[in-house]
C-alpha cells in the first residue's frame, strides 16, 4: 500500500518547488526554513535511495568533511557535563547539517542559478518592509525606524544583506546580463547597500567591504588600478553612508569611542565584551586543548573561571556573561566545544568550500566571496550557530557543492 502511494508521487517536482520555497523564504523566516529543510530530509529518507546518497557524498571532499565535522560536534556530547534536555536545542542545530548532503542528492542541477535569483526575491520582500519601517509606514515587532530589521537580529541581517550585494556586484561585473538586467541589479545593489548602512550590522559592512575589494580582484585580477578601484568604490559607499545615515554615523563614532576605551582597559562595550571573551576563552581553551568542554558547555565553564580567576572584567560584563549562551567568536566557540580537533576541522571545511572546483566563473567567484564574507564575520560572532545565517551557509554551500558535481559528472 505504501509502496502504491509513493508511486504517485512525482518526486522531483515536490524537491523542486520545495527548493524554490527555501531559496526564497530563508531571508523571511528561519522557523520555516527549516521546517523545509526537515521535510527535504524527511522526503528523501522515504525514497529509501541511500545508494545515489552515499556515491553522492564519496564524490565530494567537502561533502565528507561536513559529515565528519557535524559527526564529531555531536559526539562532544559524550563529555558535556549538561544533561540532554538542555542540549537538544544544539543536537538539534547539527542535525540539520545533514541537510547539505541530501539536498546536494536531490537538488536539479540546472535551477542552482535559479535558485540564487530566488533568495534574491525573498531578500526584495525584506527589504521593502525594511525600508517601510525605517521611514515609518510600519512596525514589526514592535520595531520601526529605530531597528529597520524586519525578520532577525541586525547582526544576522548585516550578513544577509552584505552577501545579497556582493552577489549583486559579481552579476554587475559579469558580461552575461544586458544592459536592462544590470540597471535593475544596479539599482537593487544601491538600495541593498543602502539598507545595510542604516542598520546596526557593523560586521557586514566589514565583510562587505572587504568582498568588495575581493571581488574586484576576482574579476579584474590583482593589479594596483584594481585595488586602487576597489578602495575608491569602498571609500565612496562608505563616505555617502556616514554623510547620509545617522545611525551608521552614530555606530562608527561608538567603535572609535570602544576601541579607545579597550586600549585604556575599559571592556565595557560591544566589543569590549568580545576581548573579554577572547581572554576567558583562552585560558579555557589551555585546560581543554585538544578535546575542549563539549558542544553545551561554554557558558557554565566560563561561568566557573569566572568566579575562581581575578580577570578584573566590569560588573556589567560579567552580568552579560550570565545572560549570553556564546562567546561571540565562532573560531572561539568551536575550539572550545571541540578543542583543536573542532577547530581543525572547521578550518578544513572552510578551506575546501574556498577551493571549491567549479568551472562556472559567475559560480565560483561568489563560492569564494560566500566564504570570505563568512570567514571575517565569524572573527564577530558564531554565525553557523544562529539560525537565520545556519540556514543561509547550509543552503548555499549545498548549492555549491552541487555546481561542482554537476561539472564533475560532465567531465567522466
Amino acid at each position: 500500500m505504501t509502496k502504491k502511494l509513493l508511486s504517485k508521487v512525482n518526486f522531483n517536482n515536490l524537491f523542486n518547488t520545495l527548493s524554490l520555497l527555501l531559496a526564497f523564504v530563508a531571508p523571511l523566516s528561519w522557523k520555516l526554513s527549516r521546517l523545509i529543510m526537515i521535510s527535504l530530509i524527511v522526503t528523501k529518507v522515504i525514497q529509501f535511495d541511500f545508494t545515489k546518497l552515499w556515491h553522492t557524498i564519496k564524490q565530494s571532499k567537502l561533502l565528507i568533511v561536513f559529515l565528519i565535522f557535524t559527526v564529531y560536534q555531536l559526539t562532544t556530547l559524550f563529555w558535556t557535563e549538561t544533561s540532554y534536555q538542555e542540549s537538544h536545542n544544539f543536537i538539534r542545530s547539527y542535525l540539520l547539517w545533514f541537510f547539505v548532503p541530501v539536498f546536494v542528492t536531490i537538488l536539479n542541477k540546472d535551477s542552482i542559478k535559479k535558485l540564487i535569483t530566488y533568495f534574491l526575491y525573498g531578500m526584495a520582500v525584506s527589504e521593502v518592509i525594511a525600508y517601510g519601517m525605517y521611514f515609518g509606514l510600519w512596525t514589526v515587532n514592535n520595531h520601526g525606524s529605530d531597528y529597520p530589521c524586519p525578520f532577525m537580529h541586525h547582526t544576522s541581517y548585516s550578513i544577509f544583506m552584505s552577501f545579497t550585494a556582493i552577489i549583486l556586484l559579481n552579476r554587475l561585473y559579469s558580461s552575461l546580463y544586458t544592459i536592462k538586467e544590470k540597471m535593475i541589479m544596479g539599482i537593487f545593489f544601491m538600495t541593498v547597500s543602502g539598507n545595510l548602512f542604516i542598520s546596526q550590522g557593523r560586521i557586514g559592512q566589514l565583510t562587505f567591504a572587504v568582498a568588495i575589494l575581493v571581488a574586484t580582484i576576482l574579476h579584474f585580477k590583482l593589479r594596483f588600478k584594481t585595488i586602487f578601484a576597489s578602495l575608491f568604490i569602498i571609500s565612496a559607499i562608505f563616505f555617502t553612508a556616514y554623510q547620509a545615515s545617522p545611525m551608521f554615523k552614530q555606530r562608527l563614532q561608538m567603535a572609535t569611542h570602544d576601541i579607545n576605551n579597550i586600549t585604556e582597559g575599559d571592556l565595557n562595550s560591544s566589543w569590549g565584551i568580545r576581548v573579554a571573551y577572547l581572554i576567558l576563552g583562552s585560558h579555557i581553551v589551555q585546560d581543554n586543548l585538544i578535546f575542549g568542554v563539549g558542544l553545551e558547555d561554554t557558558k557554565s565553564e566560563g561561568l566557573k573561571y569566572i568566579q575562581t580567576n581575578p580577570y578584573d572584567f566590569p560588573k556589567e560584563v560579567i552580568d552579560f556573561m550570565h545572560c549570553s549562551y556564546h562567546f561571540h567568536n565562532q573560531y572561539l566557540m568551536t575550539t572550545l566545544q571541540g578543542g583543536l580537533i573542532g577547530l581543525f576541522l572547521l578550518a578544513i571545511l572552510f578551506y575546501y568550500l574556498f577551493t571549491l572546483p567549479i568551472n562556472d566563473p559567475e559560480l565560483k567567484r561568489l563560492s569564494i566571496l560566500f566564504t570570505v564574507i563568512f570567514l571575517v564575520g565569524s572573527i564577530s560572532d558564531p554565525f553557523l550557530m544562529y539560525e537565520q545565517t545556519r540556514v543561509l551557509f547550509l543552503l548555499f554551500s549545498a548549492l555549491f557543492i552541487a555546481s561542482s558535481l554537476q561539472e564533475k559528472e560532465e567531465t567522466v
